[in-house]
């Protein structure tokens, strides 16, 4: 699984000559995060030297948490510090153009809704000289599993001569849990946990409610964890005392308040889970295996009183009973999935016994009928709400009815559109109110319809990815909703206290257990006490949680402003709506938040780099092209500082990117990258390299259109979902007509990329579209175009 956290490093681009260039040196790296009130401010400091003898390209690289927004960056060289300003997108996107045009460098640091947690800048440093990076960003943390986890990754490919990370934190309640587990050196959940203390973690404890995390390894101890240093993911985890403050309103000097609610001791209310499981052909293999065990495991932690269903599908849709053995016949469609009372499943042991026998007999093959899927898993889930939860289970004691979808491909069968199923889903769902929960296993499934179709209906969507520990990553992601305690909570404020227009999500359908609901909003002029009533539904709704206390702090406005920012983005995200975007955009150029609707811009003067995080290579930058050097690649969501490698690379899910100078560097980030700029004619020496050969990344328009390995295209009023080849082998062509009417072959889009379409998805789609065996995207190709090897 890829972290959830800040990757520091001081990724290389080093400068390709005959004799070579000494590689950048690391002489500071720094990490403070000052966390107050769950709300994280990190500033990451990066000092890089140039020890050769010429100028080359150094860049600075940053993996943000999902959900944190860079609010400052500033890049100090040569004594003058040059700070970044936030703009709206389109804005930014003008005033980068301009700067380029009038010959200074830019560099445009833009978050894309599609890989909105990975920050790449690079500058030009003449030799012996020094460049320092310092990036700020929030994050409001949020508590799962009973703790709050403040994730660091360290990777600078090299012992630092002065590495830091510090760590301040300052809650209003006594803290009950500090805890920093050893550095995790791999990318993978480890299925028992080392939660042993690092030990090169110092944690002071000044005051009972705020603590000290000190870890700074000197360059022998950094060498002690490999030859090239310190290398993984450093933890801290705390969590302040519930019963000392389960129900707490702080209220600040600026106006405002967030009010912090997670009661203890309340008992889970019982559940009915049904998990739609997707067996469709494309899980064969390692994926339906480690479906099986990651089941078998859940299946073993529904809590006493819970009932369950299984509905496995494919070309047939299946409601598991626990007496009568699935049979599937891939071959004859089958969404018909009748059912009766014995499929709302008592989870007692012997029933789960015969639910894993099922599922261990389970085989993947057919098409991927998820709408009728989904459709068969609500009636399934009303029935377990009108019968009271099934088996003996008393009809007064409602089950919190829970759906879960797993799928690693795209719909097909009755209805395909995914607009379409997450309307009708969604529509149909208002009867029954089940919170629907979807996991995206491996880059073939459509994480933005996935995650649409869970916002909209009170859940979440979660990236499960394809690895060794994929079993695990959905095992614990169950274990965070494993435990509802309270359904349908309301917070009720006293709306004379409070400006309601200012207030974020105050209904919130499940508070999980180990988890915690926050609400912000802005106090009238005279209130310092707001009066609140928090409601739920049934179940523990009854059950006593003190009056809120009221603890008044110096200031709680950026707090509001990230969460009320993040939930509008959620919501447009659920629901695309110009208004909330608007909103969203309005606050974050406020409080200066980089997000999916705003862009950082740093203007430099008389520096050569420049970079456009947002759209690649668009018009008038650099191209790049391939390099057939080899090396092994970092971990996912690792970025590292490299010299030249000895193998090739995996390529990463993750963008990279082209910059103006007069060298030509190597980029090892995720994928070999040559770039430079053929305008710099009075700066560039005549360089034997003289064909650019574009890639992917030149395609103005292929970014907007692309999920991972797949790109959706509107032919004719139809969508089609075409897979994206970057380095496959070619077989044999299929001959075409280009537009003009010459004659070409069928290629792999990466393979012949032509500055006709290169910027112009309409000429593309006006005759240059067509498929490669049938599933993957290519290119009419002219027979007389130089084309680049495809593998």
């Amino acid at each position: 699984m890829g972290f959830k956290a800040v990757v520091v490093s001081a990724a290389l681009l080093v400068a390709v000559s005959a004799q070579g260039i000494q590689q950048p040196k690391v002489h500071r790296l720094h990490v403070l995060s000052e966390v107050r009130n769950r709300y994280a401010k990190t500033l990451i400091t990066s000092r890089v030297g140039n020890p050769a003898d010429q100028a080359q390209e150094i860049s600075f690289d940053a993996v943000l948490p999902e959900n944190a927004f860079i609010s400052r960056f500033l890049i100090e060289m040569d004594n003058v510090t040059y700070e970044a300003y936030v703009r709206g997108k389109e804005e930014a996107r003008q005033e980068y153009d301009a700067a380029v045009a009038e010959g200074r460098g830019a560099a445009h640091v833009a978050v894309s809704a599609r890989d909105s947690n990975v920050v790449h800048v690079s500058v030009n440093v003449e030799a012996q000289k020094k460049v320092t990076f310092n990036l700020t960003y929030e994050e409001l943390l949020q508590r799962e599993i009973g703790a709050y986890n403040l994730r660091i990754n360290i990777n600078p490919r090299q012992p630092v001569d002065d590495l830091a990370v510090e760590v301040r934190i300052e809650e209003q309640a006594p803290l009950r849990l500090v805890e920093v587990p050893r550095l995790q050196e791999t990318n993978e959940i480890l299925d028992t946990p080392d939660n042993a203390t690092d030990p090169l973690a110092r944690i002071e404890r000044p005051t009972p409610s705020s603590a000290i995390v000190r870890w700074s390894p000197t360059k022998e101890e950094q060498r002690q964890r490999g030859e090239e240093g310190v290398s993984g993911q450093l933890v801290v985890r705390y969590d302040v005392d519930r019963d000392a403050s389960p129900n707490q309103i702080l209220v600040s000097e600026d106006g405002y308040f967030v009010h912090f609610y997670a009661p203890p001791g309340l008992p889970p209310l019982p559940k009915h889970v049904v998990f739609v499981l997707d067996v469709s052909g494309s899980m064969m293999g390692r994926k339906i295996e480690q479906l099986k065990t990651a089941m078998n495991t859940i299946l073993d932690e529904l809590n006493a009183g819970d009932v369950f269903s299984l509905i496995p599908f494919s070309s047939n849709v299946k409601v598991w009973h626990p007496d009568v053995p699935l049979t599937f016949r891939h071959w004859q469609p089958d969404v018909s999935s009748a059912f009766n009372a014995s499929a709302i499943v008592e989870a007692t042991s012997e029933n789960i016994a015969k639910a894993k026998n099922s599922i261990n007999s389970l085989e993947a093959s057919g098409l991927t009928y998820m709408f009728s899927a989904l459709k068969t898993a609500l009636r399934v889930s009303d029935a377990g709400v009108h019968s009271g939860g099934g088996g003996s289970a008393p009809g007064w004691r409602r089950h919190s009815p829970i759906i879960v979808l797993l799928t690693d491909g795209e719909p097909n069968g009755e209805v395909s559109d995914t607009d379409e199923i997450v309307r009708r889903i969604t529509e149909r769902n208002a009867e029954s109110g089940a919170a629907i929960f979807t996991l995206a296993f491996g880059t073939g499934a459509d994480y933005g319809f996935l995650r649409r179709l869970a916002l909209r209906n009170s859940g979440v969507g979660r990236r499960i990815y394809e690895a060794a520990d994929a079993h695990l990553q959905l095992r614990n992601f169950y274990r965070q909703i494993a435990s509802p305690l309270l359904a349908d909570v309301t917070f009720n404020y006293d709306g004379q206290q409070v400006d309601e227009n200012s207030l974020t999500t105050v209904k919130f359908p499940t508070l999980f257990g180990g988890g915690e609901l926050v609400v912000a909003g802005r106090l009238s002029s005279g209130t310092r006490e707001p009066w609140c009533a928090v409601r739920s539904r049934d179940g523990n709704a009854t059950s006593p949680v003190p009056a809120p206390a009221v603890v008044n702090v110096t200031s709680a406005e950026r707090l509001w402003a990230y969460l009320t920012v993040r939930q509008l983005l959620d919501q447009d995200a659920a629901t695309p709506n110009e208004t909330l975007r608007t909103r969203a955009k309005d606050i974050a150029l406020r409080y200066s938040f980089v997000t999916s609707v705003t862009s950082l811009v740093v203007v430099k003067p008389n520096a050569t780099s420049a970079v456009n995080l947002d759209e690649p290579n668009a018009p008038g930058e650099a191209a790049y092209a391939p390099v057939s050097f080899q090396g092994p690649p970092p971990p996912p969501g690792l970025h590292a500082m490299h010299s030249f490698p000895q193998s090739r690379p995996q390529l990463m899910p993750h963008r990279t990117f082209s910059f103006r100078h007069k060298y030509i560097p190597v980029s090892f980030d995720a994928a070999l990258d040559l770039s430079f700029d053929d305008d710099d004619a009075l700066d560039i020496d005549p360089d034997p390299v003289t064909e650019v050969v574009p890639t992917l990344a030149d395609i103005t328009w292929l970014g907007q259109l692309r999920n991972g390995s797949q790109v959706t295209l509107n032919v004719n009023g139809t969508d089609q979902h075409l897979q994206l080849a970057e380095n496959q082998t070619e077989g044999s062509f299929q001959n075409c007509t280009t537009p003009p009417g010459g004659s070409g072959v069928c290629r792999h889009l990466a393979a012949c990329i032509l500055p006709e379409f290169k910027e112009r998805l309409d000429v593309f789609l006006s005759g240059y579209l067509c498929v490669v065996e049938d599933s993957f995207l290519g290119v009419c190709c002219p027979d007389t175009t130089s084309v680049t090897p495809a593998a």
